[in-house]
């Protein structure tokens, strides 16, 4: 927020006309990719890093011999099918023989996150559950329409009559993670889709020349959506990886990057954490990041500090100072729909926010009171976004979209924000607010600040307020939860977040809890879920560290 802010002008921001797809629809994107000659390809590294490449065209036949299989069992255009497999290219396969036949994707998670309380075939039966029996594409037999494995079904011959879908056909069911481990189900058309992907390329300049790198599951929205299906859009080359084998060695990512020559890729901010705390073994790596032009930085509270080291530590190796991109956007707006050049030059390691700039063509932007009455410019508020991105809501669920749209079509995005002379600035997560004593904080900041002590392991803490857990005799006070490197914290080390917090930001913490990584929720791409760690924490669900949760500051 600066001081020459109009405080009367509205804080609404318009991304201006977007240009007119190519194409009318996701099947047409991929029959065009697969019949152009200066396309790149698409490889697969699998869970050792082994590249396997696959061409737009032969994406295309494996997309077909899998909808020949699906007719043949008798599936109509309309219909839906859940897709729960573990080989990249298998779920591609499936994924796009949908779209042939204009059924319904539902990409379902193989593996749900460690902290879920359900099996993946659990997640399945619910997911089933929710569609009302749809047609299943997985390994094992499944109650209800088992259509068999991808290998299985593409063994048959290619079909070749694929069916006509309108721009506003549903297009795809997307799962969002929910705090029971049963998810919603966001829905997107061809046009809410393919309209992101024209209005990244128009901003950013991409083409069929372009070299993308992806290591987030192809069942979320950033992998599929933000990355993949705008590739094929594109016709560029485009490379996928394993999360698992990047978080064992996050080193792996840049590694990758540099011998596949990418020069676009994306992570929420913790990964950039992850690169960060291996700072003393980049030495000697041969890599050459000088491609490396455009790192899209969302999905969760960006941290400057975070992105000033991890550019710094990196420009050695040619990494433009100019590489990272903050932006922001959900499923339900088909993925990052507001985008930005970082600037270390114009920030410090103190700013509290990093802007995320301004809205996509096609997308506008509000900020408002809780109320619904439109702010001004400068004023922190509730962030709402209307456009041609925008979900037109979450399937067989009429109550959730009472809650999240209003009358006049805007979505409720649950951020909090404020725009400033044309930019939006994303301040943090509605139920990411910590008030103590009418000061207001947000989680991701405090966090930040703990995750600077050489003993806290980066990406596994938390910070709420106390009275969400302990009750209202700790109202105004914080709880901090952590993971200590050595697995084990001691007191001295509890000790040193409740003073390191009281030295940066005088707040008292009520009590401080070393967990074990396996107890911090987070959702398949690694962001945190803290109203959940807090909830499991009051219903005694919580594993610490040390089998105890410890009370750092019980006679304070």
């Amino acid at each position: 927020m600066t001081d020459t802010l109009d405080t009367s002008k509205p804080a609404v921001l318009h991304g201006g006309t977007l240009s007119a797809a190519p194409v009318r629809t996701l099947a047409d994107a991929l029959a065009d990719a697969a019949g152009r000659t200066d396309c790149g390809a698409i490889v697969y590294l699998d869970e050792q890093g082994r590249p396997r490449s696959q061409s737009y065209s032969e994406l295309l036949d494996d997309a077909a011999r899998v909808l020949g299989s699906i007719r043949r069992a008798g599936a109509l255009p309309g219909d839906q099918v859940a897709i729960q497999v573990e080989q990249e290219a298998d779920l591609l396969a499936a994924f796009w023989a949908c779209q042939l036949g204009g059924f319904v994707p539902v990409p379902v998670a193989m593996s749900p996150p460690p902290s879920s309380p359900l099996s993946s075939a659990e997640l399945l039966g619910g997911v089933c559950d929710l569609l009302q029996d749809p047609w299943v594409i997985a390994a094992e037999p499944t109650p209800g329409s088992w259509l068999g494995a991808v290998e299985d079904l593409r063994s048959g011959p290619p079909e070749r009559g694929f069916h006509a879908a309108e721009p506003d056909d549903l297009a795809l069911l997307l799962l969002t993670s929910g705090s029971t481990g049963l998810p919603k189900a966001v829905m997107l058309t061809q046009r809410n889709i393919l309209s992101r992907a024209r209005a990244n390329a128009q901003v950013r300049g991409l083409s069929e020349r372009n070299r993308t790198f992806n290591w987030m599951p192809l069942d979320h929205v950033g992998g599929l959506v933000m990355f993949h299906v705008r590739d094929v859009l594109l016709g560029c080359h485009q490379v996928h990886a394993r999360k698992e084998w990047v978080t064992e060695d996050p080193l792996r990512w840049l590694a990758a990057i540099s011998e596949h020559e990418c020069d676009t890729t994306w992570a929420p901010n913790f990964a950039f954490g992850l690169i960060n705390d291996r700072a003393d073994d980049l030495a000697g790596r041969p890599w050459d990041l000088s491609r490396l032009t455009y790192i899209m930085n969302g999905g969760e509270a960006i941290k400057p500090k975070v992105i000033r080291r991890f550019l710094s530590l990196l420009a050695p190796f040619g990494l433009p100072g100019t590489a990272m991109h903050p932006g922001w956007g959900m499923s339900e707006t088909s993925s990052g729909v507001v985008d930005s050049v970082f600037s270390p030059d114009t920030s410090s390691d103190d700013d509290r926010f990093v802007s995320v700039g301004s809205p996509h063509p096609g997308v506008s932007l509000r900020v408002v009171d809780e109320t619904g009455r439109a702010l001004s410019e400068g004023q922190i508020g509730r962030l709402h976004v209307t456009g041609i991105p925008i979900s037109p809501g979450y399937y067989r669920n009429d109550e959730q979209n009472r809650q999240s749209f209003n009358n006049d079509g805007w979505f409720k995005t649950g951020d909090l924000a404020f725009i400033s002379n044309g930019v939006l600035t994303v301040t943090g997560r509605v139920d990411d607010v910590i008030v103590v004593n009418g000061v207001t904080y947000y989680g991701h900041e405090i966090e930040s600040v703990i995750e600077e002590l050489s003993f806290v392991e980066p990406s596994y803490t938390v910070a709420c307020e106390a009275e969400s857990v302990l009750g209202a005799t700790a109202a105004g006070t914080l709880m901090i939860f952590f993971h200590p490197r050595s697995g084990v914290a001691s007191d001295r080390d509890n000790w040193c977040v409740v003073e390191h917090i009281a030295d940066r930001f005088g707040l008292t913490v009520s009590r401080v809890c070393p967990v074990a990584k396996e107890s911090v929720p987070k959702t398949g791409i690694g962001k945190l879920k803290r109203s959940q760690l807090a909830r499991r924490l009051s219903n005694t669900e919580i594993s610490t560290s040390d089998g105890l949760v410890r009370a750092a500051s019980e006679e304070a």
